[in-house]
């Protein structure tokens, strides 16, 4: 503070002997002087305290440790002894004599003396004491363990010189010399060690959790297991500007992890890494090829949808975003673009495990498979969650699509892809380039037209246990460039209409309000609507839901209940028809297959749409295959 002070002054002061303009530029440079941190404001009040209680301590201690300089028994007592022998030697009075040998007995006795002397005194007395024989002779004495007094009267004629034993008060300070010294080092190491902490608890510390952070990071650029997070400072509110930088460290890794995804870990860790020596970011460069299963996600009727919502269409995608990652990441997958009514997932598969059993390469195909279906049955089961809108806005919507549900077709394939950044320095995607990854995307396509929820290539079936391929079918086979292999579609029969409610699950479920339609939800009241839309809730999604996903793979597809029932819609009956029609079908026998498929369709309810899709192309052809057909089509 004082550094300060004088800092504002001397700047103030400059000021003055300058012209006006050199005073503005001074005023504008002072103003500019950034406010003083917490840290610094802790450091100074922490260390102003400690130096005020270590002054104070040395103050009251150095006293109790230094020896009296000042030894007054001795002086007093040669007066004493002086004045009687110069009454003695005067004359003025017999009785003196005895004063005199009291008084230098009593010098002798009570102090150290080993020597007394007396200088020019006629008077017959001997002019040197008699000390005792067990006191200290001079000669095996150092000087420096001597103290020698001399008196003499006013004319300096007679004087009178004692040499005192000063060896016990040279020892007591010698003594008190060394706790002296040891309680200044004590005390100066106390001060050092306790100064070096505050040092190290508000500075020191903070840094080394920052530099962890950012180094753990750039090793494992998606990992969510770091030493400090930020759930463990959030009741850690002391204000210090290195809370604060840890703070914002960990939801800058949060936002990376989440903005970048798993395509965008090498990115993340190659410009964080500390040994790399580098202060420019290296966001582009080659790519790496990766095996992956490309799940490709859409929502139906989007653009419908998107006109009638305007600017609460995004309430609507981020709320199914919500239910299909939540689901997808537990399955192990990951989400890698958002793009309006489409998704892409991932799910990572090391090549050297494909030769084996599922359980190699952990039920990658069961899982992605499976994240698909249940995100299906969990956005059926929480409709009002994703159609909770304003009056106006549902109005719109179901004026336009009278009994609208919310719907997403997929399309599950593996392959390889290159992963890396694509973009400029400017703005950068970390994704995925490969014709498998436009698969995934044909095979969504193509669901609008097979009528069906999900499709899936040849090349993911293969991933599938037996216990996933039980609710299978084989739909169709194509080959999309001659020099493209016969690539064979599958679909996982899921039957959204038998109805999935919040009472089927672990959830609560919320009361419906009495404004309803004919819709399996409700319009909001007014005032939930602007708790909500307005941002009532911390995300603004409103009350988000918690699915949550059992590992227990592959014993799932029995188990998991709300997936048997979807399933069991389509049954052993219809699949065995369905078996028969699409072997005629593949081998040219059209006729055979037409009845087949019709017989599945009318005991679907005519809601079976490979079937009719089927009997839709075969009708093309008059039910005939064509002469160059091979099973599949081109």
């Amino acid at each position: 503070r004082l550094a300060k002070l004088y800092k504002y002054f001397s700047t103030k002061q400059s000021a003055k002997t300058t012209d006006k303009d050199a005073a503005d530029n001074s005023a504008g440079c002072l103003e500019n002087i950034p406010p003083e941190s917490h840290v610094g404001a802790e450091m100074s009040d922490r260390t102003t305290k400690k130096v005020i209680v270590g002054i104070l301590i040395m103050l009251l201690g150095i006293p109790l440790l230094q020896a009296d300089d000042i030894d007054y028994l001795n002086e007093f007592s040669m007066k004493m002894a002086f004045g009687h022998r110069k009454l003695v030697s005067d004359g003025i009075n017999g009785s003196e004599f005895e004063q005199w040998e009291f008084s230098e007995s009593l010098l002798i006795d009570r102090t150290g003396c080993i020597d007394i002397t007396y200088n020019g005194f006629d008077d017959g007395l001997p002019n040197d004491a008699i000390i005792p024989n067990d006191r200290s002779r001079v000669q095996d004495m150092r000087v420096e363990e001597l103290d020698v007094i001399t008196i003499s009267d006013i004319d300096y004629v007679r004087s009178m010189t004692a040499i005192f034993d000063a060896s016990e008060r040279k020892r007591e300070e010698a003594v008190l010399g060394i706790l002296l010294t040891s309680f200044v080092i004590v005390l100066l190491g106390l001060g050092m060690v306790s100064f070096t902490k505050d040092v190290r608890n508000l500075v020191i510390l903070p840094i080394e959790h920052m530099i962890q952070l950012v180094r753990e990071i750039s090793e494992n650029p998606l990992g969510k297991d770091l030493s400090l997070k930020v759930d463990d400072l959030k009741h850690k509110d002391d204000g210090m500007e290195t809370t604060l930088l840890i703070r914002t460290i960990a939801k800058i890794a949060g936002l990376m992890r989440v903005g970048f995804g798993e395509a965008g870990a090498d990115i993340i860790g190659k410009n964080l890494n500390f040994t790399q020596g580098s202060d420019t970011m290296n966001l582009l460069g080659n790519g790496r090829k990766i095996h992956s299963i490309f799940g490709f996600c859409d929502v139906r009727q989007f653009t419908d949808t998107t006109e009638c919502l305007q600017e609460e269409v995004m309430l609507f995608v981020n709320r199914i975003a919500h239910i299909l990652h939540s689901i997808v990441v537990q399955c192990d997958g990951a989400a890698n673009k958002n793009i309006g009514d489409a998704f892409l997932l991932t799910w990572k598969i090391d090549t050297n495990k494909l030769n084996g059993s599922c359980k190699d390469h952990n039920y990658s195909g069961d899982k992605a498979l499976y994240s698909f279906v249940k995100t299906m049955i969990e956005m059926s089961r929480h409709e009002d969650f994703l159609c909770k809108f304003s009056p106006r806005a549902l109005s719109e919507l179901y004026e336009r699509m009278p009994g609208y549900k919310c719907r997403i077709g997929c399309g599950l394939h593996f392959g390889w892809a290159i992963e890396g950044a694509i973009g400029s320095s400017k703005k950068i995607d970390a994704s995925y380039i490969s014709p498998h990854v436009n698969m995934s995307e044909t095979l969504e396509s193509a669901t609008k037209e097979y009528g069906t929820s999900i499709l899936m290539s040849q090349p993911f079936y293969d991933l599938l246990s037996p216990e996933a391929i039980a609710g299978c079918r084989k739909v169709d086979a194509m080959k999309k460039r001659e020099s493209d292999g016969v690539t064979s579609l599958y679909t996982y029969d899921v039957d959204l209409s038998v109805g999935f409610s919040l009472a089927d699950s672990n959830e609560t479920p919320k009361t419906r309000l009495p404004h309803h339609r004919k819709t399996d939800f409700s319009l909001m009241n007014h005032q939930t609507l602007d708790s909500s839309v307005k941002g009532g809730n911390s995300d603004g999604l409103g009350d988000l839901p918690t699915i949550k996903i059992s590992n227990n793979f592959p014993n799932i597809w029995m188990t998991d209940d709300d997936v048997v029932r979807a399933r069991s819609e389509f049954s052993d009956k219809q699949r065995k028809l369905w078996g028969l029609g699409i072997d005629a079908f593949e081998a040219g026998k059209w006729d055979f297959a037409k009845a087949r498929f019709n017989d599945v369709l009318e005991q679907s309810g005519g809601k079976d749409g490979p079937s009719r899709y089927l009997l839709g192309r075969m009708k093309e052809h008059n039910f005939c295959a064509p002469d160059s057909w091979q099973g599949y089509w081109t």
